[in-house]
């Protein structure tokens, strides 16, 4: 059995674990960004790339293809519970 990812447990290299939506923007938790001073990119682009709907994002956990100090892209869910 799996268990659920704890906001405390250390992100790995590539991915990122959205904290919550601000308006049109997701802060993200990754190995480079900490809770305290997460990354902010655009929803709509996270939920593009994943396909899923922008409220949906907060509590996810994505493999990340390219995250850099100010940005991030390419962005696949992991444990989607629809498979």
């Amino acid at each position: 059995m799996s268990r659920l990812r704890s906001h405390s447990d250390p992100i790995p290299p590539g991915h990122a674990l959205v904290l919550l939506n601000v308006g049109d923007v997701s802060e993200l938790v990754t190995s480079r960004h900490p809770a305290t001073a997460p990354l902010r990119v655009p929803s709509a682009r996270i939920a593009q790339q994943a396909g899923l709907p922008t409220g949906e994002l907060p509590g996810r956990t994505f493999r990340v293809d390219a995250i850099s100090q100010d940005d991030s892209n390419g962005f696949t869910l992991l444990n989607d519970p629809r498979r």
